[in-house]
């Protein structure tokens, strides 16, 4: 069953997803799946609280005519439209989170489509980033995304559905590249200290992997850990 917001009922929920968001230049990762232990991730890593929370909406009508339902969802899409660019905060964007793109470079026309579930149902399928503030928890940037959406003035028989997934992400990953290099030299300079020369001779150390983007993974609510996938080995001379 869908959880859905009708004309202002308020819900609660957690968090999910990859990429849509290169044009941000963004890296959005799974908040559902938190991987506490890691694996074989490389060591050297640094975390960072998430910067935002997406927010996957369905504008969704049941009106028997399909011209009227169209008609509705366009009234409902610029409502929202306006209520989101009236407010601070927020971002919304067409399609999903894998999928989303620029609001403006769509109308709603282009972008309405038949329910999955129910051909004779139409809806617009839409992505509502909430900035994170300081001292913000999931219910506190439900609550703002609820009271958003329960506040469009809806037509006819549409209401907006919010999914039981949400997104959290870091804004320009690529700020943190400089630290996590710090921080890697620092650890293979250890290395070489501990390791530069033992019975056989001085040991080498080889760095792969440097031409990769900054990786992700939540590791708490709201929270995010940055790596780089890099490889590191370390190599004893041989005897002579």
């Amino acid at each position: 069953m869908k959880l859905g917001i009708l004309a202002g009922l308020a819900l609660a929920a957690l968090t999910t997803a990859p990429a849509a968001f290169a044009q941000r230049d963004v890296v959005v990762v799974t908040g559902s799946r938190i991987d506490r232990d890691g694996g074989s991730l490389p060591v050297i890593s640094i975390r960072v609280p998430a910067d935002f929370v997406v927010f996957l909406l369905e504008v969704e009508t049941a009106t028997r005519s399909e011209d009227e339902r169209a008609r509705e969802l366009e009234t409902a899409f610029a409502t929202l439209v306006d209520r989101v660019r009236r407010a601070q905060g927020f971002t919304l964007e067409a399609g999903d989170a894998y999928t989303a793109i620029p609001i403006d470079t769509v109308t709603a026309r282009e972008i309405i489509e038949p329910d999955d579930e129910d051909p004779m149902r139409s809806e617009i399928r839409l992505s509502l980033t909430v900035a994170v503030k300081p001292g913000d928890t999931f219910d506190k940037i439900r609550i703002r995304a609820e009271e958003l959406i329960k506040g469009a003035r809806l037509p006819g028989r549409v209401e907006i559905v919010i999914g039981a997934d949400q997104f959290m992400g870091v804004n320009d990953p690529k700020k943190h590249r400089e630290t996590l290099l710090r921080q890697i030299a620092a650890d293979t300079e250890l290395l070489q200290s501990l390791f530069g020369r033992g019975p056989t001779g001085p040991a080498s150390i080889a760095l792969n992997g440097f031409e990769g983007r900054v990786q992700s993974r939540p590791v708490a609510p709201l929270e995010m850990e940055l790596y780089l996938d890099y490889s590191l080995s370390l190599v004893q001379a041989p005897r002579p």
